[in-house]
């Protein structure tokens, strides 16, 4: 039996996002993976979000009608050393 007791599975999947932080200017970041419930963001260099800090991101680019992405609010559960996971926000 597996120890990972995740509510929704990962899945791995490199796209970039739009990170939007308070007081930052937004810039494109990449995800590693993502999941029902959040996404795991990879941040080389610059300024790194806390734990607990409500963020905003959004898929680059058109949606398929060529409308643009939605900004979905979420938060920060987890510091990495490559990055950060965020939760997704109702």
């Amino acid at each position: 039996m597996s120890n990972d007791q995740r509510r929704h599975p990962r899945v791995p999947m490199e796209i970039m996002v739009e990170l939007y932080c308070d007081g930052e200017a937004p810039r494109q970041v990449q995800t590693i993976d993502l999941s029902g419930g959040g996404v795991m963001l990879l941040i080389p260099d610059g300024y790194v979000p806390d734990e607990g800090a409500e963020v905003q991101v959004r898929v680059c680019g058109q949606l398929g009608d060529g409308e643009p992405p939605p900004l979905v609010n979420a938060k920060v559960v987890r510091r990495l050393p490559e990055g950060v996971a965020v939760e997704f926000l109702p």
